[in-house]
């Protein structure tokens, strides 16, 4: 079996960057794998393995934008501190039904976003012990996400910045109120000092009720 197959089976998410491979014409292995599907190129430099069951030429399997943003961040840092926030944590909530074009995560530290053929990575500089978070599984493998409550108060903190539409971001917050427990939003806009926000949400929700 390929050390590059052996390598990726072992890491997190199955995800690793082309310079990970420090073997002798890792460069043409790479194009080999690919071209028999056995790995697909995610962006540039780094690369997944498929699963088995999918692999074949011209594969026509893809992970989601959410599974690629949490995999490529924990490949580019670790899986403690990558998570998925906003609309990418709504949706490995469950809370937005229809796939995006986008994917959002944490980072320690600022990267510029990244382009894939099956989304825009945006990179988000936190700290994610600061922020509540919950386990998630994605098609690729588990790590984090901001817990429905987080993923709520960012949605309306943030807004504007998230590059989605405001009916989005409403449906979003429908689906995640039916989940939020209010001590804990409480205790978020106390630690980071955002009565506004704390606000503005419970109006949001409230204007959704009425």
């Amino acid at each position: 079996m390929s050390k590059i197959v052996n390598q990726l089976a072992r890491k997190n998410f199955h995800i690793a960057a082309a310079s990970d491979f420090e073997m002798k014409h890792a460069k043409s292995e790479l194009r080999r794998l690919t071209d028999e599907g056995t790995i697909i190129r995610l962006t540039h430099g780094y690369y997944a393995l498929v699963p088995e069951s999918q692999r074949e030429p011209a594969t026509t399997w893809r992970p989601t934008i959410e599974a690629i943003a949490l995999g490529v961040a924990s490949a580019m840092y670790d899986v403690q501190t990558t998570a998925l926030v906003g609309p990418s944590a709504a949706r490995s909530l469950g809370c937005y039904p229809r796939a995006l074009n986008a994917g959002f995560v944490a980072v320690p530290k600022q990267r510029e976003a990244r382009v894939t053929p099956y989304g825009r990575i945006h990179f988000s500089t936190r700290d994610i012990s600061k922020l509540d978070t919950v386990r998630v599984t994605t098609d690729l493998g588990q790590g984090w996400a901001t817990s429905p409550e987080q993923t709520a108060f960012d949605l309306v903190r943030n807004w504007p910045a998230w590059p989605i539409s405001d009916a989005t971001r409403k449906e979003m917050l429908q689906l995640l109120a039916g989940r939020i427990d209010w001590s804990i939003i409480d205790n978020i806009a106390k630690k980071t000092r955002s009565v506004e926000t704390l606000e503005a949400l419970r109006s949001t929700l409230g204007d959704m009720a009425s």
